[in-house]
This record gives C-alpha cells, structure tokens and sequence, in this order.
C-alpha cells in the first residue's frame, strides 16, 4: 500500500484545532503519545499504525477512504524494503535517554536488505522485529504494537543510570567526530 497523503494529516491538525483540542488532549483520547500526533500532522504518516489513523480520524470526523491505494503506509513504516536496528545495548548506533525515571535506548533505523545484515557499528545482527511481539520493526524506543522497549539496557554493577548515559553519550560523540574526520 501507499502512504497516506500527506493532506490527510494536514486535515487532521486543521480539524484537531478547529474543534480547539490540542495534541495532548487527542493522544490521551485515543491512546497514543503526543509525540506521535505531532509527527503525523507534520507529514510523517509512518509515525502511527492504522488502528490509531483511525481512531484519530473518528475523533475528528475525517473520512478515511481505506480502500484507496493511499489508505496506510507500509508495514514497515520506510520505502526501502526493511527496517532494522542493532539490538547491542553498548552499540553507538542506539542513544541513550531516560523516560519516566528509567533508562531507555533509542536505536537508529538502518535500511536492511538480504538474509543477513549486519550493524555497520558494531558488527552484530540488525533485528527486523520487535523482539517480544515480533511485529516488524518502526522507528522508536518502543514498540507501537506491545509497548515493550526494543533493547533493555544492561548497566555495569554500581553504576548510575545518569553516569552511564552521560559516558554513553560522551562516547558516541567522540565517535561520531572521529568519523567525521575519516
């Protein structure tokens, strides 16, 4: 399938302030982040499944023609075949940042092809799916589908949460400045 055209989420954020509701209020009424809502109205359809397209579009009383070729983006939420990210907690590829008081690794999106693909970082195999429900991978933290983080984090005994994002991420800038230099 198509993406959704990216005037249908321009209607939904026309429609959302039409009725003076703001992002916030429409996530908590169908149950998905702010962050998301604000995502799809800035052109990203990918950012929600079609079960929160249409809640949101029952919301708002938006007419989604599902049996357009523009009905829902793809499954995998990209054009390039497959979505895949690298499951190392130590890899650089994924960032470190806390959420609601707990560690969490926001890995980067990696365009996947063939059998076996391999992180560019560190070598070790790109996961396709989410490693609880299976579901395919889309970007994020966490999955859309069972709500379970993609990569749990392993800290080194005695070490702090915000010591070890803070040399995490120190980390990953030194690298990043090193391939810069390359």
């Amino acid at each position: 399938m198509a993406h959704l055209p990216i005037d249908f989420c321009r209607k939904t954020a026309a429609a959302r302030r039409a009725r003076g509701m703001t992002q916030s209020t429409l996530a908590r009424s169908v149950g998905c982040a702010q962050s998301a809502i604000s995502m799809f109205e800035s052109g990203h359809p990918e950012k929600l499944s079609l079960e929160f397209v249409r809640r949101i579009a029952a919301q708002l009383d938006l007419v989604l023609d599902e049996q357009s070729d523009a009905a829902m983006p793809p499954d995998n939420g990209n054009d390039c075949g497959q979505l895949c990210y690298c499951p190392n907690p130590h890899c650089y590829s994924n960032i470190p940042y806390k959420v609601s008081g707990g560690l969490t690794l926001w890995p980067t999106p990696v365009c996947g092809e063939g059998d076996a693909v391999y992180c560019q970082v560190c070598g070790e195999v790109l996961e396709r799916a989410c490693p609880v429900c299976a579901r395919p991978f889309t970007e994020g933290a966490f999955c859309p589908v069972c709500g379970k983080p993609r990569i749990t984090p392993l800290l080194p005994p005695g070490v702090s949460s915000d010591n070890w994002i803070q040399e995490q991420r120190t980390e990953i800038q030194q690298w990043h400045n090193l391939m810069r230099k390359a």
